[in-house]
């Protein structure tokens, strides 16, 4: 096991108990869509993660927060509820705010109708595995494929799963008693403890000791509980390579797909995306320009001695350091484009010709009334 904390540092949450139940603020649901786009999103490999699939999807809540991710380029939706993917696909379209600001990078979306269990030739190439709450609504038929298939099959550099915590149960039952089934959801077939989870993950890690995993939850218990754990225990598989550790062994390169069961392609979209095509010059020069219209907005950049605004070379340099700009780039551009430098500082002269039209146009417009000279020469074509 490796140790392991969100980006942000964790989670501001609140879970209240009173004498009639227990709530969770924000919903325990919401906190695991949260840790889930956190990992995603986590430094250390967000810029690998090109390919994602989420196994569960279920009515694809998640979709929405991945899709914003703008380094992912595919997206897989996979269900073994036909009627309810059906129901919810429209949840992966476009909106027409995707039309009027476009991503920089292409997206493909694809719904399909599939098992976690089966390996098939499109989950290959997948960097980031999710399956939130799914586990527990298998049979152990299902439940023993799915290593073989995640970790043998798409060898993923990421791998996500949370599942019910069961030792929470006690706190549930001061309120009301487990289903008939003996536990939280009318479709589990299982509420692992912490430890049985945990052996779970270690077999997985046994078998495949190309990846390590941590535990992690949400959920916070109440203060007086706190030995119970979190209501929903999360586990996180990385590949080695992802953690500067050597693979144990290489990776297949002709992983054989061993599918029972064909997966049905139900939807596929596209998002449209903007290809900037402009040389790293280019937008810097557009920036410079960007930035040099600021300037003339605030009149503390404004040398009355030279009449014009001025910023410094260095000030442009700094504020364009996350473009790559340099000040040998800088100044060449500004040289390129005939843009007069003195001492360090860019000069902005004021534009004469648009200020006197300014100020003709503002001379010649009066909220008063007119007076009869001005009204004869208003309507002189009457």
């Amino acid at each position: 096991m490796f140790n392991y904390t969100f980006p942000c540092g964790g989670f501001k949450t609140h879970t209240k108990m009173t004498d009639t139940g227990i709530t969770f603020d924000p919903p325990v649901y919401e906190q695991r869509y949260c840790a889930a786009i956190q990992i995603l999103e986590d430094s250390r490999w967000t810029g690998e993660i090109k390919k994602v699939t989420e196994f569960g999807c279920a009515e694809m809540r998640l979709f929405p927060l991945i899709r914003r991710i703008e380094t992912i380029e595919q997206i897989l939706q996979v269900d073994i509820d036909k009627e309810l993917l059906k129901t919810h696909m429209c949840r992966t379209n476009p909106f027409v705010s995707d039309f009027l600001k476009q991503r920089t990078c292409p997206l493909h979306i694809e719904v399909l109708h599939g098992s976690v269990a089966d390996s098939t030739e499109i989950l290959k190439n997948t960097d980031a595995v999710i399956a939130l709450e799914l586990i527990e609504h298998v049979y152990d038929d299902v439940l023993n494929k799915i290593p073989n298939n995640i970790f043998g099959f798409i060898q993923p550099k990421i791998a996500l799963f949370s599942t019910p915590n069961s030792d929470f149960n006690v706190i549930f039952t001061r309120f009301n008693p487990l289903l008939p089934n003996g536990f939280r959801h009318h479709d589990h077939k299982f509420e692992w403890t912490r430890e049985e989870f945990k052996s779970w993950c270690l077999s997985i890690t046994e078998k495949y000791p190309n990846y390590d995993f941590t535990l992690l939850g949400v959920g916070e218990p109440p203060e007086e509980y706190k030995s119970v754990g979190f209501v929903s225990q999360i586990a996180l598989f990385v590949r080695k390579d992802l953690l500067n550790m050597p693979l144990v062994e290489p990776l297949n390169s002709e992983p054989v797909a061993t599918c029972e069961t064909p997966y049905e392609t139900l939807h596929t979209v596209d998002f449209p995306y903007y290809i900037d095509t402009r040389t790293p010059e280019d937008k810097i020069w557009a920036e410079i320009q960007y930035e040099l219209h600021r300037c003339t907005l605030d009149e503390d950049n404004y040398d009355c001695d030279k009449c014009a605004y001025k910023i410094a070379i260095d000030e442009l340099v700094k504020r364009l350091s996350n473009m790559g700009a340099t000040k040998e780039i800088v100044e060449q551009l500004l040289d390129q484009h005939k843009q007069k430098v003195e001492q360090g500082n860019v000069i902005i002269e004021e534009d004469i010709e648009e200020e006197e039209e300014n100020y003709i146009n503002t001379e010649c417009t009066t909220d008063g009334p007119l007076s009869e000279t001005e009204r004869e020469i208003e309507n002189w074509d009457e």
